[in-house]
């Protein structure tokens, strides 16, 4: 994601920052002081970019989360929309193959003399 001239130059400044006091007490004020600048222009940029990707990285990661989420919202909409047919044609089969009821047979009563 960082590109290596970006890496390179953050580490070289934050080096260059770190070292610039002992050069300085070694005797060489002139030089401290140059490293010193120089180095924390080299550390700032690098950091800058650093913040840059990691804004971008964080609302490409925002984006693929919000797609994920609709993507699965819709596949629960999916399931309980199958369901519910499965149920509706349970009880529509229920229905059909239920035993009609069988008409009652009436009996009438003959008296013979």
């Amino acid at each position: 994601m960082f590109e290596f001239e970006t890496v390179l130059a953050f580490g070289v400044g934050a080096s260059l920052v770190a070292l610039a006091p002992m050069v300085k007490r070694m005797g060489n004020h002139q030089l401290s002081d140059s490293m010193s600048s120089v180095g924390k222009s080299m550390a700032k940029n690098g950091i800058k970019v650093g913040v840059t990707v990691a804004g971008v990285a964080g609302s490409a990661a925002r984006n693929v989360a919000r797609t994920a989420a609709e993507a699965a919202e819709s596949f629960v909409d999916l399931v309980a929309e199958a369901k519910s047919e499965m149920e509706e044609s349970s009880a529509a089969n229920a229905t059909a193959s239920a035993p009609t009821a069988a008409p009652e047979k009436a009996i009438t009563k003959v008296k013979v003399d």
